[in-house]
């Protein structure tokens, strides 16, 4: 139990485990509406991967970009504004939902926004938790941030799912929206300077320095190569659940809650089981362990066609995503030093844009041939990838710079 709670002992990180946690949510309920909307307004499993997919171009556009911008500017600063924006985006789309004005230019325009936003983001967030934490506590940390992520998405998705059913989709979006400006408030109370050490380069030549140093290291490209490949064709499987929930497993809305619901419960699990590890010491076969796993659960998954067998098996791949999630961001970030990290982050927070990516690349498929065919071929891709360079996944973190 001490190990489980081992980065609480910084208050700071307390402050920011509170505004991951209501960012989660506002994400989570926002995406599980967001398709469902789609459905509504195009009934085509098609539109869902579209919109999906340009959130994830954005995501990918700004990363390097992004990162940079962490590099130079105070981490906490940028993750107030780029919170807040995104409440601003979300709560418009509710708004428009609400007093049904909404169109499909809408979500994609907002889906743009939001994939920008998360660029910045995701880079800023863990910078902060690395700072706030320091290197012995960071697999604990981030296990502990993504038990924050997976006690959102079970709640997030039963109340998205009950908020649909009961008032409509643009209620959904509202509470995202407050959801998102709580985030933002807990951010507020955290003090220090969040500051990159070094000195600071003209913008774009920051950005081709973060781009140079991940491609002279093998082994940060390896490891990137395999978070695109997760994203891509498994973290993506979230955004077929809709179209599963609807037109495979026939079950509406409040169906589809507790199958996202499941999947969260799965992930939880395997976190706390992840930060009760603590310093654990082989961290890069977790990594392919758990990649492995999720690949062949998501062919299981995707053959399943009973509901109860497929709330069970969303478990089993939520558990092992997020336990994949956690160890990956964990290696990676002990493979560079502070005064890069914003700019790794950053490339890395773009492999994040192709899970809508793959949102739109299983929806074409689903399309000609169906949503199972698509999940399960993603799921094929993974095991075999994982198959092939599992042996060279022994990589040996560099000793990290000091953090807070």
């Amino acid at each position: 139990m001490p190990r489980l709670f081992l980065a609480f002992e910084s208050i700071s990180y307390r402050w920011l485990w509170g505004s991951l946690f209501f960012s989660s949510m506002a994400m989570g309920v926002r995406m599980l509406a967001q398709g469902w909307l789609v459905l509504e307004l195009t009934n085509s499993p098609f539109w869902v991967g579209v919109v999906s997919g340009v959130q994830g171009l954005a995501t990918v556009v700004f990363g390097a970009p992004a990162g940079a911008l962490v590099d130079r500017l105070d981490r906490r600063r940028v993750l107030i504004w780029v919170q807040a924006a995104g409440g601003v985006i979300t709560l418009t789309i509710g708004l428009l939902a609400v007093f049904d004005r909404v169109e499909l230019w809408h979500l994609l325009a907002a889906s743009l926004a939001s994939g920008a936003v998360h660029a910045v983001q995701m880079p800023a967030s863990n910078a902060m938790v690395y700072e706030v934490v320091g290197p012995r506590r960071l697999l604990n940390a981030m296990a502990a941030r993504m038990i924050a992520f997976n006690l959102t998405r079970i709640a997030g998705s039963l109340i998205a799912g009950g908020l649909i059913t009961l008032f409509g989709v643009g209620s959904s979006f509202l509470f995202a929206a407050l959801a998102a400006f709580c985030g933002v408030a807990c951010v507020v109370p955290i003090k220090g300077r969040f500051l990159a050490d070094g000195k600071k380069e003209a913008f774009w030549l920051s950005v081709r320095q973060g781009i140079s140093f991940v491609w002279r290291r093998k082994d940060i490209r390896k490891l990137l190569l395999m978070s695109f490949l997760m994203e891509t064709f498994g973290f993506s499987h979230s955004i077929m659940l809709p179209v599963m929930a609807r037109d495979v497993l026939g079950v509406g809305a409040g169906g589809l809650g507790v199958l996202s619901a499941a999947s969260g419960v799965g992930a939880m699990v395997s976190n706390l089981g992840v930060a009760a590890l603590g310093d654990f010491k082989a961290k890069t076969k977790l990594l392919a362990g758990t990649a492995l796993a999720a690949g062949a659960s998501l062919v299981l998954f995707a053959l399943s066609g009973w509901y109860g067998v497929s709330v069970v098996l969303a478990g089993v791949v939520g558990a092992a995503l997020m336990a994949y999630d956690v160890t990956m961001n964990t290696v990676l970030q002990l493979l560079v030093t502070d005064e890069v990290r914003g700019r790794v982050m950053g490339i890395y927070g773009l492999t994040f844009g192709f899970t809508p990516i793959g949102g739109f690349l299983s929806g074409s498929i689903a399309s000609v041939a169906s949503a199972p065919f698509a999940l399960g071929l993603g799921g094929v891709v993974i095991v075999g990838f994982v198959a092939i360079v599992v042996r060279s996944l022994a990589l040996q973190p560099e000793k990290p710079s000091a953090g807070r």
